[in-house]
């Protein structure tokens, strides 16, 4: 009897010093969770590293998670530090997560327009996997699912050879209208840039943050639907341009090798930053844009941000993600990378209504197709 008394309160000493370590632990991952949540509401510029906290989001959501269970199991009072944290972001776990239940099937309405939006990664140009047959596969892809608009990011266009992709295109989908915009043309034969097809007539065409020399800009199509006319903005914000060695430090991390650690998280990092800033000032001249538009708009196009970035904020304000409104599970579109990101997407006017969105999952880009039928209301 004596003895128990004394291993039990041994014991619990031991527990309640261990307390003080995990609530500083906890208290760190919350710091780390909130300011990813603050990242896109502060200008890249001012403080770059929050956007590298917003791509960390869902990582820090789960240890957050972790912490919850733990304090709760045990019944202390810490458990509201992660709960508040999480509670907080509650609009950021929404886009990174939608439950199935909720979402809508496919239909096909004669009020409902069909938006895709695809980075075809030049149609397998360089010969990543497979060159003219994957870039048979992706038209395939694209008759099956029969887009009434497809805004097309990374495009290549060739005037002579296999690669003559825009009047193919408009043959094999039936869409007659298009708007495309070159920002590289190297032999004076060879196109890289973006490109907009429609069912529908398009009135007018223009850019947006255009610099020759570079694809990544924004294209914007006017389409008169009907008695209406709806403006579509088909972008590709600013890359990482990532080198084949950035890839291969992150899908194999050497933790015994700390110099080349060292090294490779420098050059991501330099990388990251850099792009995260341009890809700001492309998103603040974007949303200038879009509030100064004369008719209702859709935006498709691959932001190379995820849902919790300064410009996905930025560009979105009060539009809807149609993802958010009737997409299901994580919805990554990105899989270059080992970690799956949502990276692509369609917004639209309020005045507009998300019929219901679904993703493609084939692997003939490192981005998958997105699409969403869209209904003016």
């Amino acid at each position: 009897m004596a003895t128990r008394n004394l291993v039990q309160p041994n014991f619990q000493e031991k527990r309640r010093k261990n307390l003080p370590f995990f609530f500083w632990l906890n208290l760190l991952a919350v710091l780390l969770l909130l300011g990813s949540q603050l990242s896109a509401s502060i200008h890249p510029g001012q403080l770059w590293l929050l956007e590298v906290l917003a791509a960390s989001y869902p990582v820090l959501l789960f240890i957050s998670i972790l912490f919850l269970i733990w304090w709760g199991v045990r019944k202390h009072r810490f458990v509201f530090l992660s709960a508040a944290a999480i509670l907080i972001g509650y609009e950021h776990f929404n886009r990174l997560y939608q439950p199935g239940i909720f979402a809508s099937k496919e239909v096909r309405e004669p009020e409902t327009i069909r938006f895709m939006s695809y980075n075809v990664r030049l149609f397998d140009l360089y010969n990543w996997t497979g060159n003219l047959k994957t870039r048979d596969s992706i038209f395939k892809v694209l008759i099956a699912e029969a887009p009434d608009v497809l805004c097309l990011q990374e495009y290549f266009h060739s005037d002579k050879g296999n690669f003559q992709n825009n009047d193919t295109l408009k043959k094999m989908l039936a869409l007659p209208f298009s708007s495309i915009r070159y920002g590289i043309t190297l032999r004076e034969t060879d196109h890289w840039g973006l490109a907009t097809f429609s069912r529908f007539p398009i009135i007018d065409v223009g850019t947006v943050f255009y610099t020759e020399g570079k694809t990544n800009f924004c294209l914007f199509s006017d389409l008169k639907i009907g008695t209406d006319t709806l403006r579509v903005y088909n972008l590709h914000f600013q890359s990482n341009h990532f080198k084949p060695g950035d890839y291969e430090f992150i899908e194999n991390v050497n933790e015994e090798d700390q110099e080349g650690l060292l090294k490779g998280s420098k050059n991501i990092l330099r990388r990251i930053r850099k792009a995260v800033k341009i890809r700001a000032e492309q998103a603040d001249e974007l949303a200038v844009h879009i509030k100064a538009s004369p008719y209702p708009a859709v935006v498709c196009g691959d932001f190379n941000d995820p849902p919790f970035s300064y410009a996905y904020q930025t560009v979105r304000g009060n539009m809807k993600d149609a993802w958010c409104e009737e997409g299901s599970g994580f919805g990554s579109t990105y899989i270059g990378l080992p970690i799956r990101l949502r990276i692509d997407y369609i917004f639209h006017s309020p005045k507009l209504e998300t019929v219901w969105f679904k993703t493609i999952k084939n692997r003939l880009s490192d981005h998958y197709p997105i699409q969403a039928g869209i209904r003016l209301r």
